[in-house]
Formats: structure tokens, C-alpha cells, sequence
């Protein structure tokens, strides 16, 4: 595969701090062409699948040949490997726990490497940040022309995390999960488009999360009425429940990983 010369970051750091600034130092003392694209730094912290959830959102846009950097590691310092995930068409980098599971449950998977040759590392390691001592010489490397089989050797069990599936109950009822409360107060659910079609098949359709309802399937944010909690197809193409100006994340209090139910209305 040949680089784009692109790197991404998406990280728990936030912007406060110098950590996000110091890896793209990194990054450009070892190729001072990289072009580096900041995904988000805003992922709460620890959440691995919320980063991985972002990731899988946004990776198909970018470049083949692109580097996806990814750092929500509560686990830094112990025994937890250091990965890099070789796509047909994408690198990824990051610790081994579970936040690159979206790539990993897919067929485009070409090689897994945990990295093991120190040769692409800096120098010097601390127990505490290996976004800065691992992953960005590591992503500046690749972003060079490196092989991904130098930087280590070839594993065949990484962390792999469930993944939820809806699940059809019935012909009339469809079981889903909340997979990610977006800045707006968006309910974002595992349920797609598809999968919404095959189950709805032009009928009406009620959805319920923690006891608060939404009857109405609307084309865009605007189209929801005054206090209206209403349904939506995202930009990801899957189900939202949502609020026109408002939070419907705040209005429900739900959570990722909260469950949903879909009913036919009769």
C-alpha cells in the first residue's frame, strides 16, 4: 500500500493540555511532510468504544494509504500490547484493547503486528505516554513508506470487544442499543438504514428508550416539532433519536449502551 502521507489523531487528551501538540512534534521531526488531521481530541476519557465508534464513522473518507492514530489507553504502562492493524486501504495504530474492534470484525484485515522493534521508537519510553514514545514514530514511519512487518511481529489474538447487533424480536418488534450521545444530545444507535427498512417495510414505527417514546421517522433536525423527541437517519447512516435544539440525551437521560426497542405501530 502506498502512504498517503496522512495521519490522523483521534485521542481522550483534549486540548488543555500539551500532549496532542507533543505527538505531532513527533510526527513531524521524523517526516516533516506528514499532513496530520486532528479527528477528534474530545472523546471522554477511557472510553475506547466511543473512539472507536468516531473512527469507524470517519476512516472510509480519508485517503488510502492513510495513518489512523488512536490513543484512549487506560492501560499504558502494563502488559497491554502495542498495535498496528495493516487494512487494504488503512493503517491503524494504537494500544491493544478492544477500540479498534470495528476494523478488526471486518474481512479487510490484511495483518496484525504488535509492535515489538524499538528501532521505530523513540529512543526513550515512559510508563505513561506511549501516544508520544510509540504510536506517533511509529504512524510518522509508516506515513514514510515503512513496511508495517518491520515494526514488529504478526499476532493473530487482539482484543476483540463485542460488538451489539439489533435483534428482531418479531415481525413487529426490533431490539437495538445506544452506541453514542454525539455534542447536540443526539441518540445515536447501532440500528442502520438497512436494517430499519427491513424491519419497518413503509409501516409507522414506535421507538422507546427509557420509557420515553418517539413516533415520527423526520427527514431533517428542523422538520422536529417544539419539544418533539422524533427519529432521524444521521450523516452515518444510522438511527438517531433526536430533539430540534435541544438535547434529547439530556431530556431522556440515556447512555451508550442503553437498550432500544422498535414496534410496529398497529
Amino acid at each position: 500500500m502506498t502512504p498517503s502521507g496522512i495521519i490522523t489523531l483521534t485521542t481522550d487528551f483534549g486540548v488543555a493540555d500539551i500532549y496532542v501538540g507533543v505527538m505531532k512534534g513527533v510526527i513531524l521531526s521524523i517526516n516533516p511532510q506528514a499532513r496530520i488531521i486532528d479527528l477528534t481530541h474530545d472523546i471522554a476519557p477511557q472510553d475506547f468504544k466511543g473512539a472507536g465508534f468516531a473512527l469507524a464513522a470517519a476512516y472510509s473518507y480519508f485517503p488510502a494509504g492513510t495513518v489512523h492514530v488512536a490513543v484512549i489507553d487506560p492501560g499504558v504502562g502494563t502488559s497491554r500490547r502495542a498495535l498496528l492493524i495493516q487494512t487494504y486501504s488503512h493503517f491503524f495504530v494504537g494500544p491493544d484493547n478492544g477500540l479498534f474492534s470495528f476494523v478488526l470484525h471486518s474481512r479487510d484485515v490484511q495483518q496484525v503486528i504488535e509492535l515489538s522493534n524499538p528501532a521505530y521508537f523513540l529512543p526513550l519510553q515512559s510508563t505513561t505516554f506511549h501516544g508520544r514514545d510509540v504510536f506517533a514514530p511509529v504512524a510518522a514511519h509508516l506515513s514514510k513508506g515503512v513496511p508495517a512487518g518491520r515494526m514488529g511481529r504478526p499476532v493473530s489474538d487482539p482484543v476483540i470487544a463485542s460488538v451489539a447487533e439489533p435483534r428482531f424480536v418479531d415481525q413487529r418488534t426490533l431490539q437495538g442499543e445506544v452506541i453514542h450521545l454525539d455534542r447536540f444530545g443526539n441518540i445515536i444507535t447501532n440500528i442502520h438504514k438497512d436494517v430499519l427498512d427491513r424491519f419497518a417495510q413503509g409501516d409507522n414505527f414506535t421507538v422507546t428508550i427509557r420509557k420515553k417514546k418517539a413516533t415520527r421517522l423526520v427527514k431533517n433536525y428542523a422538520a422536529g416539532r417544539d419539544n418533539e423527541l422524533f427519529c432521524i437517519i444521521g450523516s452515518t447512516g444510522l438511527l438517531e433519536v433526536s430533539m430540534n435544539k435541544k438535547s434529547a440525551a439530556e431530556y431522556i437521560g440515556a447512555q451508550p449502551g442503553d437498550g432500544i426497542i422498535l414496534q410496529k405501530q398497529s
